[in-house]
């Protein structure tokens, strides 16, 4: 989102939020070492640092480098390390308590003595629940001798004595925090001694209450809350995040009741999000035409719900901006698809921006992504039913292209196949024209494959190594336009020069396949199908058009004569001919 409308939003604040606002914003935008130094040398830093939304303070630390943040930890608010652990220790309903142990010994070192008391304070049981799983505790008697109770126990009053539990090493998953069960007990070793310092009665009943606290209980209820919190950012549990990707009709859209997203002003508005929506896309374009201060905070705020109900949905951790940075990029681009098909479909046209104000940011991200869906519904029809698969044939005999774009609608979460021009060999789709190209290629596999199943070729007799959908019909019509009617299986190359010397039409810059020999190949299909000839031209049109171009982009520059069976890859040649 540009600079200036970002300072439209500084208008309703008081000075000093202004300035704490603008201050935030330069430090987001500076190197993390850059902006670390700028927090610790502010004359308020626990201010300012109290002032970042949590995400936007998640996402400095994490570049900053948690370990090195450890200044900016100290004077963040509890509500910021709550959201910090909230976001790091649960795996969809699983505490990971690696990961918990892990922040515990960064707070601790951040500032032992708030850490312990916030945990103590505000959630007891939890806490309670944490060292009952890595301790064991016993009450020494008048007459008892600590010697009796063996080696491992320890005391800060010679009454409560406590042992580590030795906790059997499971698997560790990739990416996993895991910490090694030496430096685990001192974590809890420097919890307990903390807490004994500061408050050793508390302590004392903490100890008491951990002998007899019910884990799983206290789990699931801090699973509940953990839920709440999260899902007032767009955290929402996993089965609920899904709803995010449910396709969504243009004419099923709510049009004029928008949803919005409540917040406490532009003081809350995360802009990690935003700071990254690139310009050019159809949603910037659509942002920049919004004046509305107010809009536009409720905008921002939603914006960011959305990216974060997409990442509870993808299941994949999201620490750092560059990171989020993948995710903006996907929302922005399912945005603007919906945003295109909305006016594509709209009875009267309208500007960018009233589509922002008539409808909410998840439903027209939702009739954008439900474009890529539909045709990942219908990629998922023609597999069960296809001839190819029905063969025991692999996907690949497709042909490269062919099988990126049919392969990117056949994965859980569709993906336009890209093969490398902006990058990648496979994005998020973006545009119409993205969806539009796609539908062509899925249209071609569809038609080409279903004349096939009507066909019905022996495959075992034309497989080698140029054997693709494309290339065994075309080899299978070859002798018939040639009159080798009692021909059957791969072609030779003569049969190929001869092909090569008899298709092209006379007139017209470049070559390009004659009339007669389209009507050929028309009529061929209708005998061999048993469809009428106008039925098949409906169905194949524009797939045979393009198989015709293909044809003659490859070919069509070639003197028949000099063909080499080595180049030769849209028929399939016998042994022979290829050596």
């Amino acid at each position: 989102m540009n600079l200036e409308k970002k300072m439209e939003l500084k208008g309703s604040l008081s000075p000093a939020d202004a300035a704490r606002y603008e201050r935030r914003l330069a430090i987001m935008g500076m190197e993390p070492e850059q902006a670390l130094d700028a927090i610790i040398s502010d004359p308020t830093p626990a201010t300012l640092v109290q002032s970042f939304p949590h995400q936007d303070l998640y996402f400095l630390v994490n570049d900053i480098g948690v370990e090195d943040a450890l200044p900016v930890l100290a004077v963040a608010s509890s509500a910021q390390w709550e959201f910090f652990l909230d976001v790091e220790v649960w795996h969809r309903d699983l505490l990971d308590a690696d990961a918990l142990t892990r922040w515990f010994d960064l707070l601790l070192k951040a500032d032992p003595r708030r850490c312990v008391n916030w945990m103590v304070a505000e959630h007891t049981a939890f806490f309670e629940s944490y060292l009952a799983r890595y301790i064991e505790v016993r009450v020494r008697e008048k007459d008892e001798d600590p010697s009796d109770f063996g080696p491992g126990w320890f005391t800060f009053d010679d009454w409560f004595y406590i042992r580590h539990r030795e906790i059997p090493e499971g698997p560790v998953e990739d990416g996993a925090p895991y910490i090694h069960p030496g430096d685990r007990n001192d974590v809890v070793f420097s919890i307990l001694q903390t807490l004994s310092t500061e408050d050793h009665p508390r302590f004392q009943s903490v100890l008491l209450e951990a002998v007899s606290v019910l884990s799983a209980e206290v789990e699931e209820e801090s699973y509940r809350f953990h839920n709440v919190r999260l899902s007032e950012k767009g955290f929402l549990p996993f089965d609920e995040a899904l709803a995010v990707y449910v396709p969504l009709s243009t004419d099923a859209l709510r049009k004029g009741v928008r949803k919005t997203v409540p917040h406490d002003g532009p003081t809350v508005v995360p802009h990690s999000h935003t700071d990254v929506v690139s310009e050019g896309s159809l949603f910037s374009d659509a942002l920049a035409l919004v004046d509305d201060a107010v809009l536009l905070s409720s905008l921002q705020m939603e914006f960011a719900v959305l990216c974060n109900r997409v990442i509870a949905a993808d299941q994949k951790p999201v620490r750092e901006r560059a990171e989020l940075a993948g995710v903006v990029k996907k929302v922005c681009g399912y945005i603007s698809l919906g945003l295109e098909a909305l006016n594509r479909d709209a009875d009267t046209e309208k500007s960018l921006g009233a589509w922002l104000v008539e409808a909410g940011l998840e439903e027209i991200f939702r009739v954008g992504y439900g474009l890529a869906m539909g045709l990942k519904f219908k990629a998922e029809r023609w597999r069960k039913e296809s001839w190819l698969l029905g063969q025991g044939l692999s996907l690949s005999l497709l042909g490269e292209a062919w099988m990126g774009v049919t392969g990117g609608l056949l994965l859980n979460r569709p993906l336009y196949f890209d093969n490398y021009n902006t990058g990648g060999l496979y994005r998020e789709f973006e545009t119409l024209a993205d969806i539009d190209a796609t539908e062509r290629v899925l249209s071609d596999v569809m038609g080409i494959d279903a004349v096939l199943s009507l066909i019905d070729p022996d495959p075992a007799l034309f497989k080698g190594p140029n054997f693709t959908l494309k290339s065994l019909l075309l080899t299978l019509w070859v002798p018939a336009w040639l009159g080798d009617t009692d021909h059957t299986g791969p072609i030779t190359m003569a049969q190929v020069k001869r092909l090569l010397s008899s298709i092209w039409a006379q007139e017209g810059e470049g070559q390009s396949i004659s009339e007669e020999v389209k009507g050929h190949f028309l009529s061929w299909l209708a005998d061999e199908t048993g469809l009428d000839k106008v039925e098949v031209g409906e169905r194949l049109a524009g797939a045979l058009e393009r198989l015709f171009a293909e044809v003659a982009d490859e070919y069509g520059p070639i003197d028949p004569e000099r063909a080499d069976a080595r180049f030769i890859h849209l028929f399939i040649l016998d042994a022979a001919s290829l050596g």
